[in-house]
């Protein structure tokens, strides 16, 4: 269950990578248009955005690996959640980590940033150096 949570709020940060790499391919149309028309390959400007949406999707693994482990070793310690106990026969939130769930959470992270990635990265190698310079 925590996988399916898990992958979800990936998902939706992953949309964030999508918007914020379709708005600097609008914002960077003109640097993109002279970098062609200075000999870039339709490749190379695919793998800019595509590392770019990488290191964003990386950082922001390392970030939810670091706030999310800090979290769960602190509930394992201290168990704050408390359950009622008149409804649950445990007094607190039982915390199992284990490396293989973070390790699979991590991939499933990154492999939805590079797929969010790909579309931005095409719509910019698609891009016609002699149209977008027209109307700068």
């Amino acid at each position: 269950g925590m996988f399916i949570l898990l992958a979800m709020v990936v998902l939706i940060g992953s949309f964030s990578i999508v918007a914020t790499l379709v708005m600097l391919v609008m914002e960077k149309t003109r640097d993109i248009a002279v970098m062609m028309s200075m000999g870039a390959t339709r490749g190379m400007i695919r793998r800019i955005f595509m590392y770019q949406g990488v290191i964003i999707g990386l950082v922001g693994t390392l970030l939810g690996y670091a706030l999310g482990l800090g979290v769960g070793f602190l509930l394992k310690k201290y168990q704050f959640i408390k359950l009622p106990e008149n409804v649950y026969t445990l007094d607190h939130l039982p915390i199992i980590i284990t490396v293989s769930d973070v390790l699979i959470i991590g991939a499933a992270a990154m492999i939805l940033c590079f797929l969010s990635t790909l579309y931005p990265a095409r719509q910019a190698s698609r891009l016609k150096p002699a149209e977008a310079l027209r109307y700068e």
